[in-house]
Order: structure tokens, then sequence, then C-alpha cells
């Protein structure tokens, strides 16, 4: 009886402790290595001397600013759906270098330079319960611009690819191309793709490019084709929207599964000062 009474015991303190440290995903794409070079991407971000929020301000980092990652610790902190480690930090201000720890959410989860331009990439806030995906523009350490997208699970930043295309795929004017695409691992969890033209000194943001598939049963992908993609049309971005389910998933034998699939487009082309518009 002892024993029995022993056991329960455990069993309760363990579920206690369990209401008490609620588990926390922590997304991948906030996972930083030891030694590597980051940036920080929300402003006035506040370095601590311990790894929570109790910890005392040593100093404000701004948008931008480089640092080295010297170790992850076991500290955790979610606030809205961003759920990431604190990491310990060096970064060089007037000739001292300072050490201090940092949330990993408030770094960017991908950075690019371009003819004097800093492109930083991550998730700056949570808002009616879907991240808030930034790309920020600084030149000489001065913001100029920002294009949001909105991400509606968490489990979509285990992969990241943040690159310049080095191609305008035939649109008259535009200098480049950045592309902004997180995915999941798992089924049923959505990649998003933000592309932005560069014209002039701003990013010029396409529709967003949602895609997503489950075992087989579902998918649902949007593509755009370029002037200079195959099947391309000169002056026109033509988005290619395809959906296909299932229509007898009770059958046992997936080989003999019938698929209902629907296809849509929609064309947009750039107004005079680069928009993109749609015109049908």
């Amino acid at each position: 009886m002892q024993k029995f009474h022993l056991l329960v015991f455990i069993i309760l303190g363990q579920f206690v402790f369990a209401q008490e440290h609620p588990y926390i995903y922590t997304s991948p794409a906030f996972q930083f290595e030891k030694g590597t070079i980051q940036k920080v991407l929300v402003d006035k971000t506040n370095l601590r001397d311990t790894p929570n929020l109790e910890g005392k301000i040593i100093t404000t980092l701004y948008q931008g600013q480089v640092v080295k990652v010297i170790s992850e610790t076991n500290k955790v902190l979610q606030l809205g759906k961003r759920g990431a480690q604190w990491y310990k930090v060096s970064f060089h201000l007037n000739g001292e270098t300072k050490t201090g720890y940092i949330w990993g959410a408030n770094l960017c989860i991908g950075y690019r330079h371009l003819d004097g331009y800093d492109f930083l990439f991550g998730a700056s806030n949570t808002e009616k319960e879907v991240l808030k995906m930034e790309v920020k523009v600084l030149k000489d350490k001065k913001y100029l611009q920002s294009v949001f997208f909105d991400v509606s699970f968490e489990e979509s930043l285990s992969f990241v690819f943040f690159k310049w295309l080095n191609t305008n795929k035939g649109l008259d004017g535009v200098e480049n191309i950045l592309s902004a695409m997180v995915s999941g691992e798992a089924c049923g969890i959505p990649t998003y793709t933000q592309n932005m033209l560069w014209y002039k000194g701003r990013l010029k943001p396409f529709p967003l490019l949602m895609s997503v598939s489950d075992a087989g049963v579902f998918y649902h992908a949007e593509e755009f084709v370029f002037p200079n993609d195959k099947g391309g049309k000169e002056g026109q971005i033509i988005l290619k929207i395809e959906e296909s389910e299932v229509e007898n998933s009770d059958e046992e034998d997936d080989e003999k599964w019938k698929y209902k699939t629907k296809k849509s487009e929609a064309i947009y082309h750039l107004d005079q000062n680069h928009n993109i518009i749609k015109i049908n």
C-alpha cells in the first residue's frame, strides 16, 4: 500500500511539474550554431546579463548589429508564436568586446547585402495568432523599408531560403528579385514564398505564394510564371494555382485513389512605378 501511495505521489508530482513547465516549441530557424555571425532583426533589442527577461540590461542592440554566437543556453522563452532559446553573444562597441544574452527570435534567420544595402529577414512579431515575417531594408545603418507577410504555423520555420535570384525574369527595368521562403517538415504544414522585385532602391512585393500537401490525399500549389519562363508571356506575370484532392479516400489501396483537380490562374503586370497590379 505504501508503494502504491508513493507511485501515485510520483505520478502526480510529474503531472504538476509538467503543468508548471509546459513544452515550448522552438523553431529550427531560431537555432544558431556556436561561432557563427548573426545580425539583430528587432530594433532596440536588449542584451542582458542573464538569459531571461529579469536579467539586467547591459546595453541595447539596434537592427543590423553584427553579433557572434558564443553558446546556446537551455533557457527557452515563448512570446506569442515565437519560441526560441537564449544565446550568449559577443559584439564590438567603441573598440571594446561586450558579451551578454539575447533571445534567439530577435535575430535574423537570413540576411543579404547588395550595392550598399542590407536586407534582414526574420519573425519580428506575433499578431492575431500569426507570425509576422519581416524583410527590412537598411542603408548605412538607417532603416528604409519593410515588407511583411503572415505565417500561420510556427512549424513552417523549419527551413529557410533567403536569396537573390540574380535575374529580372524578363521584367523590364527590374534590377533583381529577392525571394524569402519558409517551409515545414511535416505533412499539412504550408510553405510560404514572398518574392520581391528590386527597383530603384525599393522592394516591391509580389502576392504571397502558399503551397501545402497532406499525405498524398490533398495538395494546393501556387507558382508564378514570369516572361522568360517556359510558358511565359511578355509583360505578364501569371499566377498559376492547382489544387487536387482524393475523392475516394476511404479506399484502403492508395493505388486506386481517384483525384479531383482544379486549376486556375490570375494575370499581373507592372505599372509605371513597377508596382505589381492584378489585371484579371
